[in-house]
């Protein structure tokens, strides 16, 4: 068979709409031993079979075979039922992509059917499974050559060793794999320079215990929303809905604002099951990579995500700025960049010119002085903003430290992909609110995300939507050395290219 299963690939038989009477028995101990839930079948299914096709999975042969040695399934005692393909009909509209894949009898994407039985006797009683495959979809690719198949085992077992819900890789399109040059991380590696601020300046809230519905802190009490952003009520709000609907949900507060999110610490009065610890007790939902058709790798889920759900953090080595330059300047412009900076605290070095003269009207004239004796910088940027818009440097700049680099180690997120209209979104989450410098990236959904659907988020990360030109991408090319990425995100919000 196409797929993939415990033991030897199994044979399939397509049949309409009834499930017809098999002529010899299914051995019971066969089905045991490959825990497969089995049902007899012999009537009609034509309600259920009218809009799919219904594979029917043969596993027994006959009872001296099964003596000949000590595996009972061979592909030699596979025997096909029947074979019929349904008469061509319109795809049904947007389907999900991971509902491509051709699934396991054991898999929990397989639907069974129960349909009654009829005149077989209870001796030779047929025990099989129906398995459920959209028609005319693309199975996942097997690597055949021993070199991607030992790639593929690879990296799946270095896709092991995190923790939380399984994560899977599925390539439809090739036998290729992704690279096992990349590992996987539980938490951020801090290399040499780096060192979070120490614990004693770390402080916790008083909260009673026994506040609410035993969900944790609540808004009379709780020291951790402190630094929390005012919503327009003048209230501070916790970052995380507490009903049940929506409970851990990122509210549209934070959603809509990109806030900085604080969450309850090692040191607070509160219980592990506050409302307000969320990012800081891992992923909760299932991931699976897959090869998309024109972007490489991507990431995607196979179950529906809420609105505001949080999918994973964005880990890997965490080094000085010192240390990213230098990688930095090994790197090819145009190579994949996995860089992120811990400058959430930091005001951006240049501002516009505008900014500059409303936050500091009176260092303007000085400015002009020093942009004409050479002591000032002074700069353009066409295409990164509003076309000609005039930047000046930053008198309250202060530099970030640290940076993240994801090229070789981090987290499943390192495999999401850009998108101009994405559907989900980077957050800054700390425990300590003495350490500006360290903190954790957590992605969160923006809406509601069906199943399968692909995660993305804008790398810019940025409200300003300006197309950039091919005339623009190219003079960026001869003054700046570099090219800006194609965007092929496909989009109607598309900005066709974006700055790596």
């Amino acid at each position: 068979g196409p797929f993939r299963f415990v033991q030897p690939a199994i044979a399939r038989a397509s049949i309409p709409g009834t499930l017809p009477d098999l002529p010899f028995p299914i051995r019971y101990s066969l089905a045991k031993r490959l825990s497969i839930t089995l049902s007899q079948s012999s009537a009609s299914t034509s309600s259920v079979a009218s809009k799919r096709r219904i594979e029917v999975v043969d596993l027994l042969s006959s009872e001296e075979e099964e003596s000949e040695d000590d595996d009972p399934v061979t592909p030699k005692r596979l025997r096909t039922i029947a074979k019929h393909e349904p008469a061509p009909e319109p795809a049904p509209e947007a389907a999900s992509p991971w509902r491509q894949l051709q699934a396991p009898l054991s898999s929990p994407y397989a639907s069974s059917l129960s349909p009654s039985s009829s005149s077989s006797s209870s001796s030779t009683a047929a025990r099989f499974r129906a398995v459920e495959v959209p028609v005319k979809r693309p199975f996942a690719v097997i690597p055949k050559s021993p070199a991607a198949a030992a790639q593929r085992q690879l990296f799946e077992r270095n896709l092991r060793e995190l923790k939380g819900p399984k994560i899977t890789v599925v390539n439809e399109i090739d036998e290729s794999s992704p690279s096992t040059d990349f590992r996987f991380v539980q938490e951020s590696i801090l290399q040499a320079g780096v060192e979070h601020v120490a614990e004693d300046f770390m402080v916790g809230c008083n909260c009673y215990i026994d506040n609410g519905r035993q969900i944790g802190c609540e808004y009379l009490y709780c020291e951790c929303l402190d630094d929390s952003q005012i919503n327009d009520l003048g209230k501070r709000v916790f970052p995380y809905g507490a009903g049940k609907k929506d409970f851990h949900c990122l509210r549209n507060f934070y959603l809509e604002s990109r806030n900085h999110i604080y969450e309850c610490n090692k040191k607070c009065n509160c219980l592990s099951n506050c409302k307000n610890r969320n990012v800081q007790h891992g992923r909760k939902v299932e991931l699976e990579i897959f090869k998309t058709k024109n972007r490489g790798w991507g990431l995607r889920c196979p179950v529906a995500l809420r609105k505001g759900d949080f999918i994973d953090t964005y880990r890997g080595e965490i080094i000085s700025v010192a240390e990213s330059d230098r990688r930095g300047a090994k790197r090819s412009p145009d190579e994949a960049n996995y860089f992120f900076n811990f400058d959430k605290f930091c005001d951006p070095e240049l501002i516009p010119k505008t900014e500059f003269c409303e936050r500091f009207p009176e260092d303007v004239q000085d400015y002009y002085r020093k942009i004409e004796s050479g002591e000032a910088h002074t700069e353009f940027r066409d295409g990164e903003s509003k076309d000609g818009e005039e930047f000046w440097e930053n008198p309250d700049y202060v530099p970030y430290e640290y940076v993240c680099d994801g090229m070789y180690m981090g987290s499943p997120t390192r495999f999401m992909n850009h998108s101009c209209d994405p559907n989900c979104r980077l957050f800054t989450v700390s425990y300590n609110h003495a350490d500006t410098n360290l903190y954790d990236l957590a992605f969160f959904t923006l809406q509601e995300i069906p199943a399968g659907t692909e995660l993305t988020f804008d790398y810019k990360d940025e409200d300003d939507r300006t197309v950039i030109t091919d005339e623009q991408a190219q003079k960026v090319h001869k003054t700046k050395g570099y090219m800006p990425q194609k965007c092929l995100c496909g989009t109607a919000e598309c900005r066709r290219y974006f700055f790596n």
